[in-house]
């Protein structure tokens, strides 16, 4: 570890960084937080991952110490500071392992899992998705993997500690490996727009968290989702989807089908999209990915 770099938090022990680009997104940072420079986007077909990756590599983790890479946006997309992330980790510090800050926490109790939901918006992930983990000889099933808010975040908001970050280097390497080659299907676009159209890969990545916490033992702390879901256009969906979360939570304690049976009728009546249940049955009848 570069001997400059000071800790985000007083215990000298928390390495936050947020990522820029350019002056202006420099001077958007929480000022609590470690700039990261990528002005020179060596890749921007990669977005953050490039630059998480590329720290990771050229930088010894400490054991016992919280590190996080942060987009420019982290407080636009979640609404939280560098006080609500700092003030968590240092009440959980030794206890913790791994600690979630996500957006779009709705669509994280809505789905079975981050990898339905991207298929739901970008068609296509999943299959190319099941391709990456069978090439690389993992076991994972995504048809049937179930997270809920403990074991699943978007955007790569996770701040962890060595042993997270070693696995999630460690499916990154090979990702970036077979992404890389020639002719790859991993690097077609999507139909998302954000500076440009964002290839496919970008939106596997991201998921990469939700199968490393799904079959780890790590101690994680996150957000209540109801405090996720003050805002009022969640009144009346706010119940249901803390429901949602909670029957997956229970179905991954016990393994009980009802739970999960429970959770699929509950969520055709949340209400968050119109042509949801439309949609869900359209992806069960292409992927195979039980309704």
């Amino acid at each position: 570890m570069n001997n400059q770099i000071q800790g985000a938090g007083p215990r000298q022990n928390i390495f936050i960084f947020q990522i820029f680009y350019d002056a202006a997104s420099r001077q958007s940072l929480d000022p609590a937080f470690i700039p990261l420079d990528n002005s020179a986007n060596e890749r921007p077909d990669w977005f953050e991952f490039w630059v998480i990756r590329k720290f990771l590599k050229e930088n010894e983790l400490k054991e016992d110490a919280w590190y996080g890479f942060l987009s420019p946006k982290f407080t636009s997309k979640t609404g939280f500071n560098s006080s609500v992330v700092l003030n968590t980790l240092e009440s959980v510090d030794q206890e913790g392992e791994v600690a979630l800050f996500s957006p779009h926490c709705p669509e994280l109790a809505l789905f079975q899992n981050p990898f339905e939901q991207g298929e739901y918006w970008h068609p296509g992930l999943l299959r190319l998705s099941e391709e990456f983990f069978a090439k690389i000889g993992s076991s994972v099933d995504l048809k049937t993997l179930v997270t809920h808010q403990k074991t699943s975040v978007f955007s790569n908001y996770v701040i962890a500690k060595r042993a997270y970050w070693n696995e999630w280097l460690d499916l990154a390497d090979k990702f970036f490996a077979l992404t890389e080659a020639p002719g790859s299907p991993f690097a077609a676009p999507t139909n998302y727009y954000a500076d440009g159209r964002a290839p496919m890969k970008t939106f596997i990545q991201e998921r990469f968290a939700s199968v490393i916490l799904s079959r780890s033992t790590f101690k994680v702390v996150a957000p209540e989702l109801i405090f996720l879901l003050s805002n009022p256009f969640y009144d009346r969906m706010r119940e249901p989807l803390v429901a949602c979360n909670i029957l997956k939570e229970l179905y991954c304690r016990t393994r009980d089908p009802d739970y999960l049976a429970t959770f699929k009728k509950l969520r055709q009546h949340v209400g968050m999209y119109p042509d949801f249940e439309k949609r869900i049955a359209r992806i069960a009848d292409e992927t195979g990915i039980a309704r």
